[in-house]
Formats: structure tokens, C-alpha cells, sequence
């Protein structure tokens, strides 16, 4: 069945090129992304994990002469490499991920629609982000969303159903609520979220919870610098979040010569305090695991889930510093730093290097490599090749 849903989504696509000049008042645009990787890891006191995977993904825009626009993007293959069998499931991955064990499958699809006075609204599924993938990192949601830009500002309202429930009941559903509102400024960029979920029978684990995120990001001509703040809580007492559960941080990056730059990150998540599994610490080892696409070389999570991780006891931190080599095809990094991670009921002090190489090998493809190592209260690495390429 799987094979017979790609070969309609090709056949799909190919006629859609053949007719796509000859449709007038719609304009479709094709492109697309793929990575292949290969891997290993090693965690403390289990035995080396090494293997091969692959995501290959195909989008469709389509817009009329009325300003109506459908997105969409299908993931075509997204699985570890298993052999003459196609890889079925892996314990702990959800279908939506890398490796989940469903190659063909949509990704997102939503609809566009131009309303009065250049509002716009969107309703389908849609990506999720928020404050470079601090507090939302490559999500899906099933969204409504109302939006325009005001000059350099944009703000946003948004309701997600967060989880349906069974179909003929009511009060089972997390349905959440939300405002944005974006600074949009090549140096001066910010913005301000708030969100609240609301569950009627408390059987979502996010019920009565309230979300307030904001972040600032200067990029000035030879600095740059990154401040976030995630609070959620004052959820029911059934909730993960039922009390004041915070995560803050800070980036600073330097460029001190042509080729060379230095950076510094500096994280707090206190009481569970949320960081996304996506959010970009300089180490491919500590989070750098967006949603749906899952890294398979993540050894360290910082943040966590409010009292399902261990609430009051679950305090972590995490200070890392990077130094970086680049030119216009070549970025050599090296990252040293220390962190104490919440894990099976203990804390962990950590001690993580990483070197990494991206070779831009043309305007749209890239080389990746890296090799990172956890010591202190454990002993484990990972390295990775990958080439992914957009179009």
C-alpha cells in the first residue's frame, strides 16, 4: 500500500508539471528537500548504535489569480535503512519522525485566504516555530490562524486543536489559544507569544496552562546576540505545568576576524522549565532534535516537562561555548562546555565537546560532519555524516 501511495503522490506531481504552464490563473511552484545520513553512538554502559537514514520530502504551492494559495508538503521516505525490508517502527519514535516507520505520509497542507483590509487567514496543517526553536521547534499543528503585517510588525491569532479526544464527546478535547505578536527588523528583531490550553473534563495534561515567550535578537555588523524567556504554568493541579516552571537563554557570537568567530550559550530550565527537543545548542549531542526531523545522534536533553520530568527537582543548565572557522564554501567548529542534565531521577554533571565541519558543496547542497563526546558522569559519543540538499 505504502508503495502504491508514493507511486499516485509521483504520478500526481509529474502531471502537475506537465500542466502547470498551461493553467493560466494559478501559478505552482515544486521544490523539495532531501538528507541521507549515517551515524553511531555510543550511550553510557549500552553498546555502540550505528546505522543509516534518510528523509526525502516534495512540496506543491499552488496560487489563483484571486490571492487563494493551498501549501503543501509530503514526506516521500523517511526511514532508517533496514535492508531488503523497509524499516517498520522503532520503539520510541512517533509516526511523525525520522524513522517512525511510515515512509509515505503528508507533512502539511494547508489552505491561504486573503480577507479584508490585507488580513490573511490559514486553516489546515501547518508548521510550528517560535523564538528560534526554544519553545516550538518544527511542530505540526491543525490551525487556525489569522494574521497581517502592520510595516515591520505582524501580529498574529491562533487556535490549535491540540488533541481531539473521541470525536462524539466534548469536553475531552486540548484545544489551545493563542496571540503573537512579531518585530520584524534586519537588527532589531522580537517577539511576544501568549498561549493558553483549555480542557473541560482535566484529561489533557495541559489544562488551564498559560504560556508567555518572548525573545529579542540583535544582528548587528560583527555581533549578534539571542535572549529568550519561557514561562508556563497556574494549570490545574492535574496539569505539567500547575505551577511557575521558567527556561531562559542567551547567545552572544563575535566575529573578530574574516574567517573567525567566537560564541557563547548560556541556558537555565528551573522546575521542568520547557526547551524544545529542536532548539540549537552548538552541539549536535544536546538537543538539535527537531520533530519531525529527528535526529538519530542525540545523547543529551536539556529542558523538561514541568512535574512529569520531576518539577521542583528538575533544574538544569547548560554553558557552552563555540569557536568557528569560516569561508564561503568551509565552517569548522569547536565547541567545548558543561551541563548538568535531570535524568532517571538524578542529576548529571557533564562535560560535552564537539567538532564539527559543513562544506556548502553547491548553492544547494551540503556536507555535514561531526563527532562529539560526553564525559564526567558519562561516558558516550556520536558522530554523524550527512548530505542534504534543497530545490
Amino acid at each position: 500500500m505504502k508503495q502504491l501511495i508514493t507511486l499516485l503522490i509521483l504520478i500526481y506531481l509529474a502531471t502537475l508539471s506537465i500542466y502547470a504552464t498551461q493553467i493560466k490563473d494559478v501559478k505552482i511552484k515544486i521544490g523539495g528537500d532531501a538528507m541521507v545520513r549515517g551515524y553511531s553512538t555510543k550511550a553510557d554502559g549500552a553498546t555502540k548504535s550505528q546505522g543509516y537514514a534518510q528523509l526525502f520530502r516534495i512540496k506543491v504551492d499552488a496560487e489563483n489569480s484571486d490571492g487563494v494559495a493551498i501549501r503543501t508538503r509530503t514526506v516521500l521516505s523517511g526511514d532508517k535503512w533496514a535492508g531488503d525490508t523497509a524499516e517498520n517502527g522503532v520503539s520510541g519514535n512517533s509516526s511523525n519522525s525520522l524513522n517512525g516507520g511510515n515512509p509515505s505520509r503528508l507533512d502539511y497542507a494547508y489552505i491561504e485566504v486573503p480577507l479584508m483590509n490585507q488580513w490573511k487567514a490559514r486553516a489546515g496543517r501547518q508548521e510550528a516555530n517560535f523564538s528560534d526553536c526554544f519553545n516550538t521547534c518544527d511542530d505540526r499543528r491543525d490551525r487556525l490562524m489569522l494574521y497581517k503585517f502592520y510595516g515591520n510588525y505582524l501580529p498574529a491569532l491562533l487556535f490549535d486543536k491540540r488533541n481531539e479526544g473521541d470525536i462524539d464527546k466534548e469536553g475531552d478535547d486540548g484545544d489551545m489559544y493563542a496571540a503573537a505578536l512579531f518585530h520584524i527588523h534586519p537588527v532589531h528583531e522580537w517577539a511576544l507569544l501568549y498561549a493558553t490550553w483549555i480542557n473541560d473534563d482535566d484529561s489533557y495534561v495541559l489544562d488551564g496552562v498559560h504560556n508567555f515567550s518572548p525573545y529579542y535578537k540583535y544582528k548587528g555588523k560583527n555581533l549578534t546576540a539571542f535572549f529568550v524567556w519561557n514561562w508556563l504554568g497556574q494549570g490545574t493541579a492535574s496539569s505539567w505545568y500547575s505551577g511557575h516552571h521558567n527556561s531562559f537563554a542567551t547567545k552572544l557570537e563575535y566575529q573578530f576576524h574574516d574567517h573567525f568567530d567566537i560564541s557563547f550559550h548560556g541556558m537555565l530550565s528551573e522546575d521542568g522549565g520547557l526547551v524544545a527537543d529542536g532548539y540549537d545548542t552548538y552541539s549536535f549531542v544536546i538537543n538539535n532534535d527537531p520533530d519531525n526531523n529527528r535526529s538519530n545522534s542525540r545523547l543529551i536533553r536539556m529542558g523538561g516537562f514541568g512535574s512529569f520530568t520531576g518539577g521542583a527537582a528538575d533544574d538544569e543548565h547548560l554553558y557552552i561555548s563555540r569557536l568557528r572557522y569560516n569561508n564561503d564554501k568551509l565552517k569548522v567548529a569547536l565547541a567545548i562546555g558543561r551541563a548538568r542534565e535531570y535524568k532517571s531521577s538524578t542529576e548529571q554533571d557533564l562535560m560535552i565537546y564537539d567538532l564539527q565541519a559543513h562544506y556548502q558543496f553547491s548553492k544547494s547542497t551540503l556536507f555535514r560532519a561531526g563527532i562529539a563526546l560526553v564525559r564526567e558522569d558519562r561516558h558516550e559519543g556520536a558522530s554523524l555524516f550527512q548530505v542534504e540538499t534543497r530545490f
